[in-house]
C-alpha cells in the first residue's frame, strides 16, 4: 500500500474517532430522561393513593352504617344466637356468607356489662369472631381451643377488664378467657360448617345453642 492511500485514509480514521465519544453521551441523555419519566410516574401513583385514603377517610362513617354489627344489632339479645343463614326478613345477607355453613350470630352492647359467651362443640367444626362497631373482628377462635367439649369466653372493654383485674383475689389467676372490645357495642359470630346436606339441621342446632349473656 501507498504513503498517498495511507493518507487518504487519516481523514476518515479521525472522522471516527472523534464521532466515538457522543455515544456514552447520548446513552447518559436516554438514561436521564427514563429516571425522570419513572420518578413522575412514582409521584403521581403516590398524590392519587393520597387522595383515595382522604375520600375513603372522609367516607367511613357511612359506610359504617351498614357493617355487620349495626346491620343484626337486634338480634340474639334474647341470651341465644340467632340464624343468618337465610337471612331474617327485612335484614340483608352477610357479604361473607359460605353457603357451606350455617350461621348465628349474637348482638352485644357492653355497657350493660360484660358478655359471656358459651358455646357447646359437637362433631362439626365450630368458629366464633367477635366483630366491633363499625367493622373489623377483635377476636377468633376455633372449637379446637374447646375444652371438655366448651368453648366460653367473656368480652367486655378494657375499663371492665381493669375493674375485673382489681377485684380477682390476690395471688389467684383468673382461668377465664377474657376479650377486650374496642367498642361497646358489636356482634359474636358463630360459623358451623356443613360437611353433607343432612347435616344442616344438625349445624343449625349447633349454632343456635351458643349462649350470650351477662356475666356475672
Amino acid at each position: 500500500m501507498s504513503t498517498a492511500d495511507n493518507i487518504g485514509t487519516l481523514p476518515a480514521a479521525s472522522q471516527h474517532i472523534a464521532t466515538g465519544p457522543s455515544r456514552p453521551r447520548r446513552w447518559l441523555s436516554r438514561l436521564g430522561s427514563g429516571l425522570l419519566r419513572f420518578v413522575l410516574l412514582t409521584l403521581a401513583g403516590l398524590v392519587l393513593a393520597g387522595i383515595v385514603h382522604i375520600v375513603t377517610v372522609l367516607r367511613v362513617p357511612t359506610l359504617a352504617s351498614g357493617d355487620a354489627a349495626t346491620v343484626y344489632a337486634a338480634l340474639g339479645m334474647n341470651g341465644r344466637a340467632e340464624l343468618v343463614t337465610p337471612p331474617p326478613a327485612g335484614l340483608p345477607a352477610m357479604l361473607d356468607t359460605d353457603p357451606n355453613s350455617v350461621t348465628a350470630v349474637c348482638s352485644y352492647d357492653l355497657a350493660a356489662g360484660p358478655l359471656r359467651v358459651v358455646a357447646r362443640t359437637g362433631s362439626l367444626p365450630l368458629g366464633l369472631t367477635v366483630h366491633r362497631r363499625g367493622g373489623g373482628v377483635a377476636y377468633a377462635i376455633t372449637d379446637r381451643a374447646a375444652i371438655r367439649g366448651v368453648l366460653e369466653f367473656v368480652v367486655m372493654t378494657q375499663e371492665q377488664l381493669d375493674e375485673r383485674l382489681a377485684n380477682d383475689e390476690e395471688g389467684e389467676t383468673s382461668r377465664e378467657l377474657r376479650v377486650i372490645s374496642p367498642s361497646l357495642q358489636g356482634l359474636v359470630v358463630a360459623r358451623v360448617m356443613v360437611r353433607r346436606s343432612f347435616d344442616r339441621s344438625e349445624a343449625e342446632a349447633l349454632a343456635t345453642d351458643i349462649a350470650c349473656g351477662l356475666a356475672d
